[in-house]
């Protein structure tokens, strides 16, 4: 009499496991894409962060008088960003400078910007 005791997979079992390696595998894959955006994002904040940068150290080679608003415009070598330049004064001989950096991110338009005081002292 043959023995019955084969160690064997049924169909059933298979298609079993490749399903849940299927699912396993796309929520991986829809992770890695998620992680991979917002890499993105944070680089494209950070380039604008330095273009603010930039434009507070140009500002500060500059005399009290030349100090003036810039329209938003296209920022030269960095596509897709825009930067301008809102000068107040808040009291006689300060300037409040406000630098505004905007870019693109899907279908929105983002912006950061910093302020900072320049004395006529």
């Amino acid at each position: 009499m043959p023995s019955l005791n084969k160690k064997s997979f049924t169909i059933l079992e298979v298609l079993l496991a490749i399903i849940l390696i299927s699912v396993g595998f796309a929520v991986l894959l829809h992770s890695i894409s998620i992680g991979l955006f917002a890499g993105g994002e944070n680089e494209s904040e950070l380039v604008a962060i330095k273009l603010v940068q930039d434009k507070i150290e140009e500002l500060r080679n500059k005399s009290y008088a030349n100090i003036a608003n810039e329209a938003k415009a296209a920022v030269s070598g960095f596509s897709g960003y825009e930067r301008e330049v809102v000068v107040t004064t808040p009291q006689t001989d300060l300037k409040q400078i406000n630098i505004n950096v905007y870019w693109l991110s899907k279908s929105s338009e983002l912006n950061t910007g910093i302020a900072t005081y320049v004395s006529n002292i």
